[in-house]
């Protein structure tokens, strides 16, 4: 089978447990054998995308774009506009493999001087656990990358490598141009999807 129809979401597919169970065999498949993570954090951010565009659980291509952004913001060991102080709480999360459109570079950890707020990215990561936000008009902080994006869920990405236990390395993170889009069974399915990917990539 070639490798671009690995995102293709079957018609008999009526349910989100059966669309994410759909999608996680074909990942599996797709990162056998590599462990670099910036391949395999780009073949995720392809497969979700389009197997999102391409369903009707999702909108799908008739109705336009649902989910109109899919990637991973990274937090590096390092990085030029960390404070002296070397803190790594200072260092931004960058952009990582993504699909959609172009997206912010970089998001601050530290509390927006004036609300006091930190973005939905920033949230997930700091607190280690999945943010679902029905409608970003509503939530504190929210950094308007695209004006379409109306809900969003964020998952964080823990790193499995001994060196490195549970440390978080990223975040998934996901946009909709519709309210509500995303659920219970999201955040199940897409938890699932990163620790799949959290166990094939060596981070180091």
């Amino acid at each position: 089978m070639p490798h671009a129809d690995s995102s293709f979401v079957p018609d008999t597919i009526q349910t989100k447990t059966e669309f994410y169970d759909h999608v996680l065999t074909q990942l599996e498949a797709l990162l056998e054998g590599e462990r670099y993570w910036v391949t395999n954090l780009a073949q995720t951010a392809a497969i979700l995308y389009h197997s999102y565009l391409g369903s009707a659980l999702y909108g799908g291509d008739a109705h336009g774009p649902v989910v109109n952004w899919c990637g991973f913001y990274l937090h590096p060991p390092s990085h030029p506009s960390s404070s002296s102080s070397g803190s790594g709480s200072t260092h931004p999360l960058l952009l990582g493999p993504y699909q959609g459109r172009p997206a912010c570079l970089s998001i601050l950890l530290q509390p927006n001087t004036k609300s006091g707020n930190v973005g939905v990215c920033a949230t997930s990561f700091l607190s280690r656990k999945t943010v679902i936000v029905p409608d970003v008009e509503n939530h504190p902080g929210h950094i308007a990358c695209d004006g379409e994006t109306k809900s969003e869920i964020v998952v964080p990405l823990v790193s499995s490598d001994p060196d490195s236990y549970s440390k978080v390395v990223g975040v998934l993170d996901l946009d909709s141009t519709v309210l509500n889009t995303f659920d219970e069974d999201d955040q199940k399915g897409l938890e699932s999807v990163v620790k799949l990917i959290q166990d094939a990539c060596d981070w180091s």
